[in-house]
């Protein structure tokens, strides 16, 4: 009998998400995972028959399987409301990973389907992602929100959203949750990289080289496939290093 693959299962916001060849360059660190894993082995792209959402990307290779669900515009609240957290959960299987990583749009206020407090993101995370993931043999770790192009006068790059990420500190400390700290380790990377390096990272693009971005884009939030890479392998790091793999 074939023994069954295990699935890292991604759960998050735009800055996680898949992109087609329309959105090119904008990319998800979730895209280029797989990548880092593969090196330079071939691996199979296609969408799962498990879901009836659209985006959901599937990355297989001999070993492994990365199943990329996260969506742009989703906050833990809205994501769960829409029932993404429930179809992904009905694909786990134990022995499976879950990646969450959301705080983007969960801090904005304007956007009242998407906002929640710091305390209620946390207790929302346990109690829709964690708790049913552990009850299925699913591991889950918890992400920091990568760090945006922020940059303060000593010229560091700001940890984002830093309310949520302790949400998340204290969290995977309370209930023994792995954790990765995204949000620090990109910060980190982007001091080193500098303010005006980084724009090679994210969405800044002049008019005219892209069609989705004909009017070229200053965008300090989102990933081009440069940046998508990079911060795909800082997660690729973590989980080699917590010898889950």
């Amino acid at each position: 009998m074939e023994k069954l693959k295990k699935t890292i299962f991604l759960i998050g916001d735009s800055t996680v998400q898949s992109y087609g060849i329309k959105s090119e360059p904008q990319a998800g660190w979730g895209q280029l995972l797989m990548r880092h894993f593969c090196k330079n082995e071939a691996y199979n792209i296609s969408h799962p028959e498990d879901t009836e959402f659209e985006q959901v990307v599937r990355y297989e290779s001999k070993d492994l399987i990365i199943d990329n669900r996260a969506m742009a515009g989703r906050s833990a609240k809205n994501y769960y409301n829409e029932g993404r957290t429930t179809d992904a959960l009905k694909a786990m299987k134990a022995g499976d990973i879950m990646l969450i990583q959301f705080a983007h749009n969960d801090a904005n206020k304007d956007k009242p389907e998407r906002y929640l407090t710091p305390d209620e993101y946390k207790d929302m995370l346990f109690d829709k992602y964690i708790e049913p993931a552990i009850q299925k043999g699913v591991k889950p770790i918890l992400v920091s929100a990568i760090a945006m192009r922020e940059f303060g006068d000593d010229g560091d790059c700001r940890i984002s959203f830093p309310e949520y990420r302790k949400a998340l500190i204290d969290l995977s400390k309370e209930k023994d949750i792995s954790f990765i700290d995204l949000g620090k380790r990109t910060a980190e990377l982007n001091t080193r990289i500098g303010e005006e390096g980084c724009k090679s990272i994210y969405l800044w693009l002049p008019a005219k080289a892209f069609e989705a971005f004909m009017d070229g884009s200053t965008d300090n939030a989102h990933l081009q496939y440069n940046g998508a890479f990079l911060y795909a392998g800082i997660v690729y790091d973590e989980l080699i290093k917590m010898g889950i793999l």
